[in-house]
């Protein structure tokens, strides 16, 4: 299954906001242009549905007046995804609507087939809910900001379980230094945190539970980096946490995870997420280039065409370097602030675009910029 599209309307900065989704996506532009109001949109989503219900999702963004699009009184707002899942297409709508408690979630889900009309499988109102199965209409009993893919998705027969599956198999990163650092729970290694400070516990359950895709890890951060040469791993007995140390070429003693430098570490990670992670559908990055010497770039755009493969990317960047060596114009996704919210403007004739590359001696990312991809 593949996420194909998103609308988002009245949800942050996305006013009115329309893009369709491929394999690799990279979102380029300025500094408050929206680039990460676009994960944020998917992880709000992932969110609702791992928790079974929004209200803890809007709480974390500071309540329901500041999720919402502040350029004029929004008193809904509006995700939409469609996915792509062999033949069928799914559509799922979740609207929040603003009312004297705060909100109420109406929430809709269809599928519609390549020569007919959509048939509706799931809706739902301010708790009232239910979906439809081949014989019934099967009842859902919800919080009034409950999600209702997430009921249905108990019961084996719900036609689009698959849809709630794949959300759940969303995973989204910006590893920071501090985070990095910590030593990690054991108990705590199931899933890498989108910070990052569960990294050693996820690296050492790899290590002990799946080691080709710990080396696979491994192998891709020291590709990029030219190191750790290796990584033990100490458990804490008296606290139950785990740390690691690393060798590099040159270096008598190890160096503590608490020493690695940022670039290290952030690269673990986010190979961790790419390589590390068989339950991941899509990742999504943001700005990658954070902490990493240039010159790195050319070989990180190569594992992040790798991983692409198998699991759709999506990435946010400043870097027109990071473009330049990705060299995959159909990927790009210009976004730009307006007046009228953020907008997102994908490379739509990606063939003319390499042939001006050719003729120019341009690079991906210097073609951009010469049309003002920061304006």
């Amino acid at each position: 299954m593949r996420l194909i599209h998103l609308h988002a309307s009245h949800f942050l900065s996305l006013h009115e906001v329309s893009v369709d989704l491929d394999a690799m996506n990279v979102f380029i532009g300025a500094n408050a242009s929206g680039k990460s109001n676009i994960l944020n949109a998917l992880r709000f989503l992932a969110e609702g549905l791992g928790s079974r219900d929004f209200e803890q999702a809007v709480v974390e963004r500071g309540g329901i007046v500041h999720v919402a699009w502040k350029g004029e009184d929004a008193d809904q707002i509006r995700l939409e995804t469609l996915y792509r899942d062999g033949p069928r297409v799914f559509c799922w709508e979740v609207r929040l609507v603003r009312n004297e408690r705060a909100f109420e979630v109406e929430e809709r889900l269809h599928e519609t087939p390549g020569d007919g009309p959509p048939t509706l499988l799931l809706e739902a109102r301010a708790g009232q809910g239910w979906w439809w199965s081949a014989q019934h209409q099967i009842p859902l009993d919800l919080p009034p900001t409950g999600c209702a893919l997430a009921a249905a998705e108990n019961d084996a027969s719900f036609p689009a379980r698959g849809v709630a599956q794949f959300v759940r198999g969303w995973g989204f990163f910006d590893p920071s230094a501090n985070s990095l650092r910590r030593a990690s729970l054991l108990d705590d290694t199931q899933r890498l945190d989108a910070t990052g400070r569960n990294l050693a516990g996820r690296l050492y359950r790899l290590h002990e539970d799946h080691p080709a895709a710990y080396e696979r890890v491994i192998r891709a951060v020291r590709g990029v980096l030219g190191v750790p040469d290796d990584l033990q791993f100490c458990v804490l007995d008296a606290d139950g946490r785990v740390y690691f140390t690393q060798s590099e070429q040159g270096l008598k003693f190890r160096v503590h995870q608490v020493g690695a430098s940022s670039g290290t570490l952030r690269m673990l990670a986010l190979m961790t997420a790419l390589f590390g992670e068989a339950g991941y559908g899509l990742v999504g990055i943001e700005e990658p280039e954070n902490h990493v010497h240039p010159a790195a770039l050319a070989a990180f755009a190569q594992y992040l065409r790798e991983a692409s493969g198998n699991v759709q990317v999506l990435v946010t960047t400043h870097s027109p370097l990071l473009l330049d060596h990705l060299a995959v114009p159909e990927a790009v996704c210009v976004v730009r602030r307006t007046e009228d919210g953020t907008s997102i403007e994908r490379e739509s004739n990606p063939e003319a675009v390499r042939k001006a590359l050719d003729e120019s001696g341009f690079g991906l990312g210097e073609f951009y910029e010469s049309k003002g991809f920061g304006r």
